[in-house]
């Protein structure tokens, strides 16, 4: 539809863009008052409008940003409002706004670009990848995001960045959708490319993030509170009871039981240092944080003092941590940060699967070291423990913006009431 009145009697030129072009955020379509009510009027001007229109946008190439379009658009429509002659005894000249834009020469100007040189993505991918090192991101975050945002870089047909559409995105989803994997790691496929697009806009490599309105719905078949695996009363009993449990080694075994003790991640424990076994107002507990000799932690929640429950210290674990300190070991456990994650649960994650295996644990069918975690906050929950501090004693963000930005943090001693309210009925 090229021609069209308006409530008010005023007639208007109309084009819709192609849908190509809106899917890289261009407008649905251009709208021009032709400044008149007299149809004859109307149909004249409607011709030079829509030609010249029609022309603009045949110019549009893979290098022109939106708002460099409408910019030349104004600039166009201003021209030929400019020229409009009606009659003066048909009606008169109406007032014609005139934007601030800088004049084209021709009668159909060419479409200036804020990009000077069309970027691969290849080329911004390696970019990206280089500003996400300097911000001393984790080399396993930075692995991720490698191979996820590769991965799309792989199936796309696109060279440039700008290149790149909303329905590239979709078809993108689609196809991920089809290979079986999990909603949540689909999702952070996803995440990983729309982090990588928000840099490319940021970056002036498009004027889009085609990622930004691309979603996983998915019907969940599980409840929120399902999806993370726990651990059964039944399989910590298996696991702990069985013979074989106590030829592992002292390492193997504290480590895993200041897992459901504590809900400390794997690695946290790993890394632990002797001088990081701490009492203060008569509570042992464990500081978790980070040095300059590889320790690290996932977050700045992370850094904590989670008490150590009486159970651990029942069974000997104060006096594990005097021998160490005694021997003059600085680390608390031998584990070292392995592979290019520098990830300090490597080996006792594969010696706790190979563990499993050997009690009749069958792989994808038990729980996993990072369930101990799981298994202590569903423990906190089901004793009612407050999720404020709940949130402080496993490292997670305070759930209240009030507590969580201006509340100072909850004394130790409220800590370890909800600790040791923990009980597993483990009689090793």
């Amino acid at each position: 539809m090229y021609l069209f009145r308006a409530p008010n009697c005023t007639y208007y030129t109309r084009i819709c863009l192609p849908k190509n072009l809106r899917d890289r955020g261009f407008p649905f379509d251009l709208k021009v008052s032709l400044l008149t009510k007299h149809r004859s009027f109307a149909s004249e001007r409607n011709l030079s409008v829509a030609a010249k229109l029609k022309s603009l946008i045949k110019n549009i190439t893979t290098q022109t940003q939106p708002t460099d379009f409408q910019i030349a658009a104004d600039d166009l429509i201003n021209q030929l409002r400019a020229n409009f002659d009606a009659p003066d005894h048909a009606e008169p000249k109406q007032a014609i706004p005139i934007r601030t834009t800088n004049a084209y020469q021709s009668d159909t100007p060419k479409i200036s670009a804020n990009i000077t040189n069309m970027v691969s993505l290849k080329e911004a991918f390696a970019s990206f990848v280089t500003s996400k090192k300097l911000l001393e991101i984790r080399p396993l975050t930075i692995y991720q995001l490698e191979s996820r945002i590769g991965h799309f870089i792989n199936w796309s047909s696109a060279e440039n960045v700008a290149d790149v559409t909303t329905a590239h995105a979709m078809l993108y989803r689609d196809e991920l959708l089809k290979t079986g994997r999990s909603a949540k790691t689909n999702k952070d496929y996803l995440a990983a490319c729309f982090q990588f697009f928000k840099y490319c806009k940021l970056m002036n490599h498009t004027g889009i993030n085609p990622f930004e309105d691309v979603k996983i719905q998915k019907k969940p078949t599980k409840r929120a509170d399902e999806e993370r695996d726990r651990w059964s009363l039944t399989e910590l009993q298996k696991f702990f009871h069985d013979i074989r449990f106590q030829e592992q080694g002292d390492e193997f075994r504290w480590i895993s039981l200041i897992q459901p003790y504590s809900g400390m991640r794997p690695a946290e424990i790993c890394q632990l240092q002797v001088s990081d076994i701490r009492v203060k107002d008569n509570i042992p507990y464990f500081s978790v944080s980070i040095d300059e000799e590889g320790k690290y932690i996932k977050n700045s929640n992370s850094i904590r003092q989670v008490p150590i429950h009486q159970k651990l210290i029942e069974l000997g674990f104060l006096d594990y941590v005097a021998k160490r300190k005694t021997n003059g070991t600085k680390q608390l456990f031998s584990y070292k940060p392995e592979n290019i994650f520098d990830d300090w649960s490597k080996s006792y994650c594969i010696k706790i699967g190979k563990y499993q295996t050997s009690i009749g644990m069958k792989a994808n069918q038990r729980p996993t070291s990072y369930g101990f975690r799981h298994t202590f906050i569903d423990e906190l929950k089901q004793k009612g423990v407050d999720e404020i501090i709940a949130a402080q004693i496993v490292g997670h963000v305070n759930p209240s913006m009030t507590y969580g930005r201006y509340g100072k943090r909850l004394p130790l001693a409220q800590l370890s009431q909800a600790v040791n309210m923990i009980s597993y009925d483990l009689t090793l």
